[in-house]
């Protein structure tokens, strides 16, 4: 296997009429290989801080890395890093991150014949913080899903609908966030809880734990402040044949910052990506 490094950018419809942006990372194969898909975090895009580096180092490791952007996380395909677009954030649901995770997956079964490479038809995915429980969601009720590893995941989505009361957001018709990065408001409109109660099961991990059969990888920081440890203990306990790695010192992105500037990566994050190749190669 040659280590050159090569990528494809696509574009494509989603949710709504709405754009999913994408990139293809790969290399040259001797055999057929998977495709990973890296599914990004709430306020999260796809060529966040060591993400790029992260899928240069999972192609040069005979694994296609497939990195997208939801159609509704605020970006466009015109300004890839920045959340431009507030008005379409607002609009975003889990519902919309579930059914586009499928999308990804559908186009590129039809894209399979101009792959670059020798793809042998499986998807590995990875998800990070709330994509982790997307990529878990996806697992429990998709079984083109071969193997699944979260890093750094929420434990359910629940969680996210208590960020304000019911009734005042309802009243309101949207409840803001400040981005701590960017120190932008963003807004969630009230959408957000309704699409949850229409889609409740198939939404509620709770309820989809028991429906995952591939092999799990759940990768979490030890120092994670932004989703504590615990929940992935949650996980690891609600799904028997999961495998669990804590990250000694590892932040919420593993010590990995955004910008990144410079090509290095931290030693949690490198700890990361090692274990989760070494996980899909098994």
């Amino acid at each position: 296997m040659k280590s050159n490094i090569q990528s494809k950018s696509y574009i494509f419809k989603g949710s709504h009429q709405k754009l999913i942006t994408a990139d293809l990372t790969f290399s040259s194969y001797t055999e057929s290989v998977p495709i990973v898909l890296f599914v990004h975090g709430f306020k999260g895009f796809k060529d966040w801080g060591a993400w790029p580096l992260a899928a240069e180092i999972f192609s040069i490791k005979g694994l296609p890395f497939f990195k997208f952007n939801f159609s509704h996380n605020g970006t466009t395909p015109e300004q890839l890093t920045e959340f431009v677009d507030l008005e379409t954030f607002g609009n975003n649901n889990f519902k919309i991150e579930f059914d586009e995770l499928g999308f990804v997956m559908d186009f590129i079964e039809k894209k399979s014949n101009s792959i670059p490479f020798d793809w042998n038809g499986e998807f590995f995915v990875i998800g990070h913080s709330r994509g982790g429980a997307i990529a878990l969601l996806r697992a429990a009720q998709d079984d083109r899903v071969k193997k699944c590893a979260t890093w750094s995941s929420v434990s359910n989505l629940e969680q996210y609908l208590e960020m304000k009361d019911f009734r005042a957001w309802k009243e309101d018709g949207v409840h803001e966030i400040i981005n701590r990065r960017t120190h932008q408001k963003m807004p969630i409109f009230f959408q957000f809880v309704e699409a949850f109660a229409q889609n409740a099961s198939t939404l509620s991990l709770s309820q989809q734990f028991e429906n995952i059969s591939c092999p799990i990888l759940i990768v979490h920081g030890e120092n994670d402040d932004v989703v504590p440890i615990s929940e992935a203990h949650f996980i690891y306990t609600n799904i028997s044949h999961a495998i669990l790695l804590e990250i000694e010192n590892g932040d919420h992105t593993f010590n990995s910052k955004h910008p990144l500037k410079e090509r290095k990566i931290s030693k949690p994050f490198a700890e990361a990506v090692t274990e989760t190749i070494e996980f899909f190669k098994l």
